[in-house]
């Protein structure tokens, strides 16, 4: 489990101790690593290797994981709520959840028993992160607000001209 972590935010410690402490509670400490704020090329080589993201958080703002996700091409299972629902799309870049255990747990039994839609979700993810969030996809968008912005003003003036000649 890897997740950024401020240890002077209370909220994190507590959330921290809780995750620790049930995976005592279960017996599968020795099959969990909790990486606490993990450096970029860590991040970058547990995006590369896993096989889908899990994303927990209710109602959390845009949020910038789920697209790292999706440039790496991995399907991504979040919460139906806040940011991920403009980011992915449900049955075609990832899962959105209900945010309850069992609702991940059959998003993540969909990927485990059809292996194949793991790469057909992370290819899906891939070209919507290029077409929807990249550089050049908010450039294309930014021109084109400008644009608008332009004809607009220029529309406006022509009417205020008009209206200046009467």
């Amino acid at each position: 489990m890897a997740g950024g972590f401020d240890p002077i935010n209370l909220e994190n410690m507590e959330h921290y101790i809780e995750l620790t402490d049930l995976a005592a509670e279960l017996d599968i400490e020795d099959k969990i690593t909790f990486m606490k704020s993990p450096k970029d090329t860590e991040k970058v080589s547990l995006l590369y290797h896993c096989k889908a993201l899990i994303y927990t958080p209710s109602n959390e703002h845009f949020g910038i994981v789920p697209l790292e996700a999706m440039y790496y091409k991995k399907p991504v299972i979040a919460v139906n709520s806040g940011g991920p629902t403009e980011t992915i799309v449900n049955d075609v870049t990832g899962y959105l959840c209900e945010a309850n255990s069992e609702a991940f747990a059959r998003a993540m039994c969909k990927l485990i028993w059809a292996p194949e839609l793991v790469e057909k979700l992370g290819e899906a993810g891939r070209k919507r992160f290029e077409t929807k969030f990249s550089f050049d996809a908010f450039t294309e968008q930014l021109d084109g607000i400008l644009t608008r912005e332009r004809q607009i003003i220029s529309e406006a003036r022509a009417i205020e001209h008009e209206k200046k000649k009467k």
